[in-house]
């Protein structure tokens, strides 16, 4: 058998079926590109709508009012539900102590009937003082005292995004 002799290739003409089958592949990637191009628009579309609708939690303002000073009389420790403080009202002036445990978050209890201890932890057993400081446990630090004052109308204003450092009371 000779491979370098042309003479032995015959060419046939494309039959109908083949016309068909070409067809066919044309449609097809005619309707995958279409469908891609829709679901690249759709999924742009519905990214530009997240983009004006963001994703925002909205939490509770960290500076609220917690009532009149009469409302707070001499000597009592008043737990401010949901929020997490504790207003303690002295001869000496008012201050508010977070609740929030400085070891992994648990809210604190008030212990009324300890003079030496005026928090504890149910979660991991931390104590603390009545002025926040850390006795005995796993946390590893004092529980903060937010800023404190007193509004235009004689309202008591808590502010938690500022944690008062110097442990100063508002003297009322």
């Amino acid at each position: 058998m000779e491979l370098g002799n042309s003479s032995n290739v015959t060419i046939l003409p494309l039959k109908a079926s083949d016309e068909a089958v070409d067809e066919n592949r044309r449609g097809f990637v005619k309707k995958l590109t279409l469908t891609t191009l829709v679901l690249g628009i759709g999924g742009s579309v519905l990214q530009l709508g997240r983009f004006f609708k963001p994703n925002v939690l909205y939490e509770p303002s960290r500076t609220f009012k917690v009532g009149e000073l009469n409302k707070f009389p001499f000597g009592s420790r008043t737990v401010i539900e949901g929020r997490g403080i504790e207003i303690v009202r002295e001869k000496d002036g008012v201050h508010a102590v977070s609740l929030v445990c400085t070891h992994l978050g648990c809210l604190l209890k008030p212990v009324l009937n300890d003079s030496e201890v005026g928090y504890a932890c149910p979660c991991h057993g931390s104590t603390f003082a009545l002025k926040g400081e850390v006795l005995g446990g796993p946390a590893p630090k004092d529980l903060p005292w937010y800023e404190v004052y007193m509004d235009n109308t004689g309202t008591l204003v808590v502010d938690t995004s500022k944690v008062n450092q110097k442990r100063t009371k508002l003297v009322v």
